[in-house]
């Protein structure tokens, strides 16, 4: 799960096309645990699956081998900057030949 604490594509629309104004697309404050919402390991825990979150670059690469090391379902939350954008994108309403693949 890459998860921005942010409600990811709108936050993305709202950088490109609105000025970054937020309109209650903030979820939580990735940088306290306490704060973070929804807690997706509470809920791996309720459904039995085992799960890890990963807030440093530096702790990915063993949390993913951990993950594929894990029989069965596992639940990775990995945290990363809302400023992020998921690339290519096609703008409202537009066609394939308008997609944004840059910046």
């Amino acid at each position: 799960l890459l998860n921005n604490q942010h409600l990811g594509m709108v936050v993305q629309w709202e950088d490109r096309f609105y000025k970054a104004n937020r309109a209650h697309t903030y979820l939580g404050n990735p940088s306290n645990s306490s704060e973070i919402f929804p807690d997706m390991l509470k809920f791996a825990e309720a459904c039995d699956i085992p799960a890890a979150r990963v807030t440093k670059v530096s702790d990915l690469r063993a949390a993913i081998q951990t993950m594929l090391d894990t029989p069965g379902p596992y639940l990775l939350d990995v945290i990363v900057p809302h400023q992020e954008h998921v690339l290519p994108m096609i703008p409202n309403g537009a066609a394939f030949k308008d997609t944004i693949t840059e910046g």
